[in-house]
C-alpha cells in the first residue's frame, strides 16, 4: 500500500513537472515568436525607409535633376572664370615688365618645364598646340595673379619633349622678340636669349 502510494506522489510529480515544462516552453515560444515580429517589422521599417531614400536620391540623377543642374552651373562657372583669368591675364599692363610665353606647332601637345637655378620645377606640363596662355615672368611679377602667369627667375632653366616644335614669345620692357628653340639645351634664359633685363643688363 505505502508503494503505491509512493508512485502515485512520483507519478502527480512527474505530470506536474512535465505541464510546467510545456507551460514554460509555450511562454518561451511566445516570447521569442513576439521578439522575432517585432525584429520583422523594425527591419521591415528600415527598408522602407532606405527604399525612400533611394527614390529620393534617384530622383536627383535623373534627367533634368538636381546634380545635373549643379554640374552644368559648376561647368559654366568654371568655364566663366576661366575665361576671365584668360582675359585678364593678356589684357593686363606689362609694357615695364619681362615675360615669355610658349608657342608649340604641329597638332600634337608637347611637354615643357621652367627650372630654377636649384633645379627645382616652377613650372611642368602639356602644352596646347598654337600659342599658350601662360606667362612666365623673368622681370618683375605681374600686376594682376592668375592661374596663368607664374613668377620665374632670369637664369631659370628650360626643357621640352620636342624641342623643334617650340617657339618662345619673348616680352621685355619696350620690346618684344621671337625666338626659336635653340638645338642645345636652354640652361640660362637670359644667356640664352640674350634677354634685356634693366636691373641685370643695364641700359
Amino acid at each position: 500500500m505505502r508503494l503505491k502510494v509512493i508512485l502515485i506522489i512520483i507519478s502527480i510529480l512527474a505530470i506536474s513537472f512535465s505541464i510546467a515544462t510545456e507551460i514554460r516552453f509555450l511562454n518561451f515560444r511566445k516570447s521569442m515568436e513576439s521578439s522575432m515580429n517585432r525584429l520583422s517589422n523594425n527591419i521591415n521599417t528600415k527598408f522602407e525607409s532606405v527604399n525612400n531614400d533611394i527614390a529620393k536620391i534617384d530622383n536627383y540623377f535623373v534627367p533634368g535633376g538636381i546634380v545635373e543642374k549643379y554640374i552644368v552651373a559648376n561647368s559654366f562657372l568654371k568655364n566663366q572664370m576661366d575665361d576671365l583669368e584668360n582675359i585678364l591675364t593678356y589684357y593686363q599692363d606689362a609694357d615695364n615688365s619681362g615675360y615669355i610665353q610658349i608657342f608649340v606647332t604641329g597638332s600634337k601637345d608637347v611637354w615643357c618645364a621652367f627650372k630654377n637655378e636649384d633645379d627645382k620645377y616652377i613650372f611642368q606640363g602639356n602644352l596646347k598646340p598654337g600659342l599658350n596662355p601662360y606667362k612666365f615672368y623673368f622681370f618683375k611679377s605681374p600686376s594682376i595673379e592668375t592661374k596663368y602667369t607664374y613668377q620665374t627667375t632670369y637664369n631659370a632653366s628650360f626643357q621640352s619633349g620636342d624641342t623643334s616644335k617650340i617657339y618662345f614669345l619673348i616680352h621685355e620692357p619696350g620690346q618684344s622678340k621671337i625666338r626659336k628653340h635653340p638645338d642645345s639645351a636652354v640652361k640660362n634664359l637670359k644667356d640664352d636669349f640674350n634677354l634685356y633685363i634693366p636691373t641685370v643688363t643695364g641700359n
